[in-house]
């Protein structure tokens, strides 16, 4: 768009005759009002600004209208991420020492006599309880068939017993050794067999709270 100017010598004239203390305005690069050589809105004699035929609301200079510049808007507080939450103390269970392995102790024909190798693995049920005094332990002794079912009855105590005898004279408290006898009633091989007949004489031990 060509630009329009007003005549050179109204504008030599008007620019002599501005207040010395008006502040100068640059142009922006509109044609709205008349421009002097320093690219400067031309003022007149009470400092407005002399606007040419051009000047229009939209290319008007707020400025020299006299109008409230638009402030700039605030820049958006910062976003502050929440505090990430605290975790949780890992919960650190007790460990529980594991029981012994099933502890089954087996007897000669008619005897309550303990083996060597069932004395050993007492010795860890012995040092089991020791180390969980909270602990307690059934034992339970069988018979196979052999003999009456009342001499039977009577020899699975004392198996049971021969074992609960054996870990009291280790420091075991007998309150915490419950012995009971279970006769020829519960084998776990047959009868009719040497060697089913040894599997069920036997003594069982189960921990208890």
């Amino acid at each position: 768009m060509k630009t329009k100017l007003l005549p050179l010598f109204a504008i030599i004239s008007m620019a002599a005759f501005a207040p010395a203390h008006a502040e100068d305005i640059p142009s922006e690069g509109t044609t709205a009002y008349a421009i002097d050589s320093d690219g400067d809105v031309v003022r007149d004699n009470f400092g407005g600004c002399v606007r040419s035929i051009d000047w229009t609301k939209e290319t008007a200079i707020a400025k020299c209208e006299g109008w409230e510049e638009p402030k700039p808007e605030p820049a958006p507080a910062p976003v502050v991420a929440p505090a990430p939450a605290p975790k949780p103390a890992p919960v650190v269970e007790k460990v529980q020492e594991d029981a012994p392995a099933a502890f089954r102790g087996f007897f000669d024909t008619n005897k309550a006599d303990l083996k060597a190798n069932a004395k050993e693995e007492l010795d860890v049920y012995s040092g089991y309880m020791t180390r969980n005094p909270d602990k307690n332990i059934k034992v339970t002794g069988h018979t196979d068939s052999t003999g009456s079912e009342a001499y039977n009855q009577t020899l699975s105590e004392k198996r049971a017993n021969a074992v609960k005898t054996y870990l009291e004279e280790s420091g075991i408290d007998g309150n915490r050794i419950e012995a009971a006898g279970m006769g020829e009633s519960s084998p776990v091989a047959s009868n009719k067999t040497k060697d089913g007949r040894a599997q069920n004489r036997r003594v069982e031990i189960e921990v208890v709270k």
